[in-house]
């Protein structure tokens, strides 16, 4: 069986080639509709397709696992955590959440718990909000 982190890695890659290929079909179309002075910016609406993910954290059980990455920007790192369930000899992603940026994975703002994540430190973005 693999291992959660070889999964990920492969759905990362995968992924990440994926957008190359999108991205190559979206910059004319970019260059078509964009009028300058947002045309100079046209890099900015494309897919991110180069990003570095390290892998934090792995915890994992029989039929499930979590793993946790961090992807560096420019403006910063952002933490994502996946949840992995066991099918057959593989994985599936069932659940991706973000690192809270309002508490910053801690689940507090100041004194009281954080408003965003509900005190929990992450978040996913699907949820009805909070």
């Amino acid at each position: 069986m693999t291992t959660p982190q070889q999964f990920l890695e492969s759905f990362l890659h995968e992924r990440a080639a994926a957008y190359a290929e999108a991205n190559t079909r979206l910059a004319p179309v970019n260059t078509k509709y964009f009028g300058e002075p947002l045309l100079q910016h046209a890099r900015d609406f494309l897919l991110r397709d180069r990003v570095e993910q390290v892998f934090d954290e792995v915890k994992q059980s029989a039929a499930s696992a979590i793993v946790t990455t961090r992807e560096h920007f420019r403006a910063g790192a952002i933490r994502m955590r996946y949840h992995l369930s066991a099918v057959r000899e593989s994985w599936n992603i069932v659940r991706i959440e973000w690192e809270c940026f309002l508490c910053r994975g801690t689940g507090r703002s100041g004194s009281t718990t954080c408003e965003k994540c509900g005190g929990e430190g992450w978040y996913d973005p699907r949820e009805i909000a909070r």
